[in-house]
């Protein structure tokens, strides 16, 4: 690792050299960070957005998020760590066994490390606290058990949690699951029997909403289909209501729509419900709700939808599939984001359970083709 892709300050003098050894053990997995990092304990010194401040002084904290810097704020609570994390993407807490020194030279190096490999502060936070827990024989190891990682307490889940109100179970191969921009591929997919579809419609325009939910339910509506609607899970639960025998399988919806969401209402109606994340911190606050499949994404760079955070890799999709395979329950995986057919045996390698695609389908010169050679690569190489 180049010296001047990761800083700290001169309280941690043993941190560079093994963040250095973890970043050289893991970068071939998650690449590195487009900028260097500083990770400091001193206010002073988080003047940017490219330094982060370890602090338990609330007063430092501010100081430093005026600035523009990242702030893990740490505080013991009940002998809990809590740890709040302001980073550009918002602000997260988390809770974890309180072990050792909040933040000694050992939790610098891990943390800053991760941010190296270009992971976001709070998952970074989350690497570096499920490290410690772990703490695997190998001191490089990376870590791979849920129940090391830290807690989500904010943001806060807008509805009760508990195994016994989990939202119906979908099979853990939901095969080849295509994201489709209007009922017509709806339709034509259906015909084609690809087994799982998602209608993605994007309009302003309410009562096109409803006509598209509605044809996009009929064509699905006795078939073998599985059907969801990705955002307008009003209209869905509406159109689900009308019809006995429904054609909708369930609801797919991004981490922005699940606060506002009638969470409930989607698990009292049967309805299946698909969370998309895009990283440990998004994957952990939204697996209490235990949802009946996770996204994990964008594994590669995609033109269809505008991304908070780069693509997340082969790597990272390995590590949370990982993770999130020793949680009881498991959820089924959805691995999603400009896959084609060429990547679609190493994304199985990961062993989740199914791969989302938009353009390896709705911009093939053989539709027809397409499918059949994204089923039988599926049905070659699927690990689950």
């Amino acid at each position: 690792m180049s010296a001047s892709a990761l800083r700290f300050s001169a309280a941690w003098p043993e941190a560079a050299a093994f963040a250095a050894q973890i970043v050289d053990r893991h970068v071939e997995a998650f690449g590195r960070a487009p900028h260097a990092w500083s990770v400091t304990d001193r206010a002073d010194e988080a003047t940017s957005a490219a330094t982060v401040l370890l602090t338990t002084d609330a007063a430092q904290a501010e100081r430093a998020r005026s600035a523009g810097a990242a702030v893990v704020l740490t505080a013991v609570e009940g002998g809990q760590r809590i740890d709040t994390v302001y980073d550009r993407l918002g602000t997260y807490r988390f809770a974890s066994a309180a072990q050792g020194d909040a933040f000694d030279a050992h939790f610098a190096a891990i943390f800053g490390a991760a941010l190296a490999l270009a992971f976001e502060p709070r998952d970074a936070l989350c690497v570096a606290r499920a490290w410690i827990a772990e703490g695997n024989a190998d001191a490089l190891a990376w870590p791979t058990r849920f129940d090391a990682l830290p807690r989500v307490l904010e943001p806060a889940l807008p509805c009760p949690t508990a195994a016994d109100l989990a939202f119906a179970p979908c099979p853990t191969q939901l095969g080849i699951y295509a994201v489709v921009p209007d009922a017509d591929w709806v339709e034509r997919l259906v015909a084609l029997k690809v087994p799982t579809v998602q209608l993605r419609f994007k309009s302003d325009d309410a009562q096109a909403v409803v006509d598209q939910v509605h044809r996009a339910e009929a064509a699905a509506r006795g078939s073998a289909t599985r059907l969801f609607i990705n955002d307008h899970w009003q209209v869905a639960l509406d159109v689900h209501a009308e019809v006995s025998g429904s054609g909708i399988y369930g609801i797919h919806l991004g981490q922005e729509d699940i606060d506002e969401a009638d969470l409930e209402a989607i698990r009292s109606a049967g309805l299946r419900l698909g969370i998309s994340t895009h990283g440990f911190a998004e994957m952990l606050r939204v697996a209490p709700l235990n949802p009946s499949y996770l996204a994990l994404g964008a594994v590669f760079a995609t033109p269809t939808k505008t991304m908070p955070t780069v693509p997340q890799g082969l790597g990272r999709l390995f590590a949370y599939a990982a993770a999130m395979r020793t949680r009881v329950p498991a959820p089924p995986l959805v691995a999603i984001g400009g896959i084609d057919q060429a990547a679609m045996p190493r994304v199985l390698e990961s062993r989740v359970g199914s791969v989302a695609v938009v353009r390896a389908i709705t911009q093939a010169a053989d539709v027809p083709a397409a499918v059949d050679a994204l089923q039988a690569t599926f049905a070659a190489h699927v690990r689950a």
